[in-house]
């Protein structure tokens, strides 16, 4: 009996998802718990837009004509401000090294309110301009981040300016004015309003992050939030000093599935499996759709051992799956680690590709193997 050739060129042949054409690149989390996170495109506008508004309140305090500031001494202003860029560049030196931190997002969100807040308090004009950056604040930071910031952002602005306008109001240098008070009613139904609006827009924008990221037939994560997931968890590996197993998942004989049952058995047989995948990982793991009959399984701090044995589990419901149906088909699994492996997704699936194929090469029925990755050979100097 001939020895069953791997299904690598079948594969390729039939318009499956070549897994070597993979780049590696740097994810963005999903939305959790209302945060989102930006993508560095954006917090770079935003470190911009700081460094804008920082330059124009030196010029608004060091070249107004007949300006005296209400609180502070124009001294005072000035090393505030200089402070002030010092704690942008601060933020921007630590998002270049740890692109996605709620802490930082908050940290930098209460810094705007509070230089705000004092540029309110030291303008000496009654109907004061800076009042309108707040509406600003508010939208920079709740579009980019999310909705639990949007209402910070909200609240900040609102706590922050009833201070500095009563602490005006106290030292007497303060005129409720009509045009004062009209500034303040319609500053506060814009950031109601936005409030709002964003809210709506965030849950479509939720819905469709969803339904994107989302294979439709299996309900598990598809290709590109695949490759978005590993990613994240393959920069925690390596912060960490952690270890991350992947594990994929080929179906066998599923062309005859197909042929001799129809596609309605088909699809129902990929979903069962990847309701078997899903019962099989825990909740900080991750289960996708590859493509076609071939699933990806990302098992967060496990050992190779401990995922053999979660490998060995899903081919025993597989297989009573298949009895209980009278078909004939099964599933071969490949299983590599980072970083031993490999340090991105495009390198470890390199390597559980070809322990896929070998484990299918080794096996009498080329089929239903377990094979395990083997690291990279070392390149001489």
């Amino acid at each position: 009996m001939s020895t069953p050739q791997p299904r690598r060129e079948q594969g390729r042949r039939s318009g499956a998802p070549d897994r070597r054409e993979i780049r590696d690149r740097r994810g963005v989390p999903a939305v959790a718990a209302g945060v989102r996170h930006a993508s560095w495109g954006e917090q770079k506008v935003q470190f911009i837009t700081r460094y804008v508004f920082v330059l124009l309140g030196l010029a608004f305090f060091n070249f107004a004509p007949d300006f005296e500031p209400r609180w502070m001494s124009l001294a005072q202003i000035n090393v505030f401000f200089v402070l002030v860029a010092l704690f942008i560049s601060g933020c921007w030196w630590h998002a270049v090294r740890n692109l996605h931190c709620v802490a930082r997002y908050r940290l930098a969100m209460w810094a705007d309110i509070v230089f705000v807040s004092l540029c309110i308090l030291n303008d000496p004009y009654d109907i004061t301009p800076s009042l309108t950056v707040f509406i600003l604040v508010v939208l920079g930071n709740g579009m980019r981040y999310g909705m639990r910031f949007f209402a910070e952002a909200v609240i900040g602005a609102f706590v922050g300016g009833s201070i500095a306008l009563a602490l005006r109001q106290l030292g007497g240098g303060l005129e409720l004015t009509p045009g004062m008070v009209f500034l303040v009613i319609i500053a506060a139904i814009v950031l109601v309003y936005a409030y709002f609006l964003m809210g709506r827009i965030e849950r479509s924008r939720r819905q469709l992050e969803v339904t994107s990221n989302t294979d439709t037939l299996t309900g598990l994560l598809n290709r590109r939030a695949l490759l978005k997931a590993a990613d994240e968890l393959l920069d925690r590996v390596h912060r960490d000093n952690g270890r991350l197993v992947l594990m994929f998942a080929d179906m066998d004989r599923f062309k005859s599935v197909n042929d001799g049952r129809g596609h309605a058995m088909g699809d129902q047989v990929l979903r069962t499996l990847g309701e078997i995948l899903q019962d099989s990982i825990r909740g900080g793991d991750i289960a996708a759709r590859y493509g076609g009959d071939e699933f990806v399984l990302l098992l967060n701090g496990a050992t190779l051992d401990d995922a053999e044995q979660i490998a060995r589990r899903i081919q025993a419901r597989v297989q009573a799956f298949a009895r209980a149906e009278n078909l004939d088909f099964g599933v071969t699994i490949a299983l590599g680690e980072a970083p031993t492996h490999g340090t991105t997704i495009g390198a470890l699936l390199d390597r559980v590709d070809e322990a896929l194929y070998r484990s299918k090469s080794l096996s009498k029925t080329g089929a239903g193997g377990i094979g395990r990755a083997m690291s990279a050979p070392k390149r001489c100097a």
